[in-house]
């Protein structure tokens, strides 16, 4: 689908930004955001979300709120899975904390016993709200858009929320952890300890791992992890590798710890993860998105319904 169904939102003068779009569900695409949220609500089929080290088994009008710094992950286990997303910076809330901090919100996925509650339905109508304004070509259409962001953030305010210390700010450090990441992606299948890092950015190896923990808000080793089976989750889909050589090109050291790690996140072993997998709902070509128009014919009937419940 052309990317004219992806929206970009942007008021740079209040420093708010983010897109929505609703597009297709495939196989797991594992992936993280530094500094965004992430809501989503299905709008049809059935899906397999999973956040930090948790899944959950979301079905048509669920609801699901992903914190910055969590990794994360959604899997169609229905044909026709389609999901809304609406992402935004967490500069959204910056006038409201300290410098240095983040709001982190505690609203749990809805299930069957609160999918109707007051918070859920909100979050659907505003979510769809925004979704179709953004097909419309009205004179204050950017006024609707900017109503309708603000009301989501707002609905999120209304879920309990921590305050958490943010990743160090300071320039530097921010650059030296990126070329961290940047040799990371270039040799996670390789044996890869703090050592080599540190060799390769000129530190030793605590200074690294401290830079890396406090800029990031996670561990060097728990990080490689995650890139590690991001990888593995696209070869597990997209080829026909075994397993044991899916571990060892992905940087595991045996099929052993591969399983343990991959069961610690995803909640089951690879194997199991592949054979749930439907051929019709891969993603060949990795971290690709299939968008879907706010006026297909179910996409409109779904926003229609979100719509009339408020």
């Amino acid at each position: 689908m052309p990317k004219a169904f992806f929206y970009p939102l942007q008021w740079p003068q209040d420093d708010l930004s983010g897109f929505c779009y609703a597009h297709e569900l495939y196989n797991y695409r594992y992936h993280w955001h530094d500094s965004d949220y992430e809501l989503c609500v299905l709008l049809s089929g059935r899906a397999e979300f999973c956040s930090g080290q948790d899944a959950y088994d979301l079905r048509e009008n669920d609801v699901i709120l992903i914190n910055p710094g969590v990794w994360h992950a959604s899997f169609s286990r229905e044909e026709g899975s389609r999901s809304l997303v609406f992402r935004f910076s967490d500069t959204a809330f910056a006038n409201m904390c300290k410098r240095g901090e983040r709001v982190l919100f505690q609203l749990p996925p809805s299930q069957a016993q609160t999918r109707q509650e007051q918070i859920y339905k909100k979050l659907r109508y505003y979510a769809a709200l925004l979704l179709s304004s953004m097909e419309q070509k009205a004179r204050f259409q950017p006024l609707a858009a900017r109503a309708a962001f603000e009301m989501l953030l707002a609905t999120i305010c209304e879920a309990p929320y921590q305050v958490e210390k943010t990743a160090d700010p300071n320039q530097k450090n921010r650059e030296a952890v990126q070329q961290v990441i940047q040799f990371i992606d270039q040799h996670y299948a390789e044996k890869l300890s703090l050592d080599d890092v540190g060799q390769y950015i000129h530190y030793n190896r605590t200074y690294v791992s401290t830079l890396f923990k406090n800029t990031m808000g996670i561990n060097f080793h728990h990080y490689l992890t995650r890139v590690r089976l991001s990888m593995a989750i696209d070869q597990l889909a997209v080829t026909e590798k075994n397993i044991t050589q899916i571990a060892v090109d992905c940087g595991f050291s045996d099929l052993k710890t591969f399983n343990h790690r991959f069961r610690s996140v995803f909640g089951y072993l690879p194997a199991e993860y592949r054979q749930r997998l439907n051929p019709s709902r891969i993603m060949r070509v990795r971290n690709q998105q299939v968008y879907v128009s706010p006026r297909d014919p179910e996409v409109a009937q779904k926003l229609e319904e979100f719509l009339a419940v408020l």
